[in-house]
């Protein structure tokens, strides 16, 4: 583990949170935190020191909180998934857990836990993981995950009936989302590549499918704009067998392009899916919002920056994604 400073300063009532789980040594790493801080955080994944001590202790299963996370927010990857989470929680009332790191350890072990390699099968991982999660809430605060989108490649469990009960799935248009992973560099394209490696297995003919765009043709940025585009499909499918799979209607899924133009339109859409408690609106908060990075509260947004920035990746990679979106209708079904 990383060496962190820890700010040991109590900040409101303290909370043991289940951070990291590893199914296969049978243990697990506890926090001690609280609401406020675990609000605050844009990561619950370790980037962030959102804790005040911490402690390795045995993965217990039979320890279960009676309030489980049902509530849930997916994402595909940069589709504003964090700031509607952010416009989510309103303190006293909702608290949003972004991307808590234990879920995506379950889904890092997902191959180990199929082999019999854990301490139990991946339901009552998610459940004991669920539970642990749920414990945050009380009887006057609800509890909101959206996980990484590292976590889709735990859908067909995590979104089995009965277990997540409400949920929104946040994406964007296709081409949207690979001037978003182009943008982002060779890190956020290695990250998507590996992700895209992790969701084949869960997808019908997904591995078949992910070897076609890794062998056409082309330089290495061609293959990373099929990769992309066929990451984008796979979680899309993924929602929508989700949504099928539960009968849930399908304004569940929100468009970055809606929450960028009315935030406060897709609260109150996502607020009602999430069946959430009614509250009157924060148009002033989501004004602040939008104008500072959602991952990086410190630094401040510039939407006409951003236009630049997308214009030139479009520009210089247009052409490469034009042949990404033809092979992919080519080869889906």
């Amino acid at each position: 583990m990383v060496s962190q400073q820890i700010d040991r300063t109590p900040t409101g009532e303290e909370i043991a949170f289940l951070h990291r789980l590893d199914s296969v040594e049978r243990e697990t790493i506890v926090v001690a935190t609280d609401r406020s801080r675990l609000a605050g955080a844009s990561f619950l994944d370790g980037r962030e020191t959102f804790w005040r001590d911490q402690a390795f202790r045995p993965l217990d299963l039979t320890r279960r909180s009676a309030r489980k996370a049902t509530r849930f927010v997916f994402h595909v990857g940069f589709a504003g998934s964090t700031l509607l989470a952010r416009l989510l929680d309103r303190p006293g009332h909702v608290v949003a857990l972004k991307e808590p790191q234990c879920l995506a350890d379950i889904a890092g072990q997902r191959e180990l836990i199929a082999a019999g390699r854990a301490a139990a099968p991946l339901g009552p991982l998610l459940d004991y993981a669920l539970a642990e999660l749920g414990s945050v809430r009380d009887d006057d605060v609800t509890v909101v995950v959206k996980p990484t989108n590292w976590v889709n490649s735990l859908l067909p469990e995590l979104c089995a009936p009965g277990r997540v009960t409400r949920a929104v799935f946040v994406s964007m248009k296709r081409r949207h989302f690979l001037g978003a992973t182009f943008r982002g560099g060779n890190q956020r394209l290695a990250f998507c590549a590996r992700l895209a490696a992790q969701i084949a297995p869960v997808v019908p003919d997904g591995d078949a499918l992910l070897r076609s765009a890794v062998a056409g043709g082309g330089d290495t940025l061609d293959q990373m704009a099929r990769l992309m585009a066929l990451l984008h499909w796979f979680q899309e499918s993924l929602f929508d067998a989700a949504i099928a799979r539960n009968g849930w209607p399908v304004d569940t899924r929100i468009d970055f392009e809606k929450i960028v133009a009315d935030p406060e339109a897709a609260v109150r859409r996502a607020r009602e899916c999430l069946d959430l408690p009614p509250l009157p609106g924060a148009p002033e908060r989501a004004a602040i919002l939008m104008k500072r990075h959602t991952k990086d509260p410190s630094s401040a947004f510039r939407p006409a920056k951003r236009a630049r920035e997308d214009q030139a990746v479009e520009e210089h990679h247009g052409a490469r994604f034009d042949a990404a979106l033809d092979w992919l209708e080519a080869n889906v079904r």
